[in-house]
């Protein structure tokens, strides 16, 4: 069991990795249109298994008190959530988007895990993740320049305005991973024998696919959806596709251990992304990364011991 979720924790990781830097490459698109076509692979992957259930007579949908909570869950993390933090990553980029996200999401699914599934918070796991949020802390002291660079590559914001725009940038980032973590634990509470983990990801899917494509018609309009081009889209889809299978061994992992051990080994890609944004997107690279990555590992060793 512990093997099999540390590998679901650890494989989530650098799906989200690939995931996030397809969206990085897109942050000049509208946050709201590339959200709602993340969602979509959630509903075209697992919708016709899910069907081919129903056919052959067996549950597909959880009870009705639990669907509403999945629902509502996913409504938060994909409006909330996803939109929020793809408008970060074309302010302050990958290298301190994420960080900033993991640690709120380690922080609030912590309490969030002890208060509503009462998931014990030991000695070790409390070190082990303060080492964690160390790291992410580190790695975001390192990643000021980043958002000098993000802005010189969209051309998005000038010197007058930047000092509020990285403000409003890191607050996005926080309050994304707020949100998640309120999914996070509604999806631990659901699939530890509430519901299957493939109608988990549909409901959640479906939640953004619904009012991510509302909220993209009022704002923008077929107009500036048809407007989109080729290679955009086909990262949008690429990034769905990668997110898609990351939350399903997310989930995964999320059904054989507590919110805590899984958010933490999701938390190497604090360091991916930070890689990620150096070498592909010419993000800042400082000690601080190297601090963290080092950082990084000793609270995951300590947390799989």
């Amino acid at each position: 069991m512990l093997l099999i979720s540390t590998t679901c924790g650890l494989l989530s990781a650098i799906g989200y990795t690939g995931a996030n830097g397809f969206l990085r490459a897109v942050a000049h698109c509208d946050p709201v249109w590339v959200s709602a076509v993340k969602a979509f692979p959630n509903i075209l992957l697992v919708g016709p298994w899910l069907l081919a259930l129903h056919f052959r007579g067996l549950p597909v949908l959880p009870a009705r008190s639990v669907l509403v909570k999945i629902a509502l869950a996913g409504l938060v993390g994909q409006v909330f959530g996803n939109v929020l933090f793809q408008w970060s990553l074309g302010v302050i980029g990958l290298a301190l988007a994420v960080p900033l996200c993991l640690g709120t999401i380690i922080l609030g699914g912590a309490l969030l895990g002890r208060i509503v599934l009462n998931e014990p918070l030991t000695v070790r796991t409390l070190f082990s993740v303060g080492l964690l949020i160390g790291a992410i802390s580190v790695l975001s002291l390192g990643a000021g320049e980043a958002q000098q660079s993000v802005a010189a590559t969209l051309g998005n914001v000038s010197p007058a305005d930047s000092w509020w725009r990285l403000a409003a940038g890191v607050a996005a980032a926080t309050f994304s991973g707020l949100a998640y973590a309120v999914l996070g634990v509604v999806i631990r509470y659901g699939v530890s024998g509430r519901a299957s983990l493939a109608a988990t990801i549909f409901i959640v899917g479906l939640a953004g696919a619904i009012s991510l494509g509302s909220l993209t018609l009022w704002k923008i309009g077929w107009e500036g959806v048809m407007a989109t081009r080729s290679d955009d889209l086909v990262m949008m889809l690429l990034a769905g596709l990668l997110n898609t299978a990351a939350f399903f061994a997310l989930t995964k992992a999320f059904q054989l251990a507590s919110i805590v051990y899984v958010n933490a080994l999701n938390a190497t890609q604090a360091t991916m992304s930070a890689i990620v944004g150096v070498l592909l997107f010419q993000e800042a690279f400082s000690p601080e990364l190297v601090l963290g990555v080092v950082l990084t590992i000793a609270g995951l060793v300590l947390m799989k011991r």
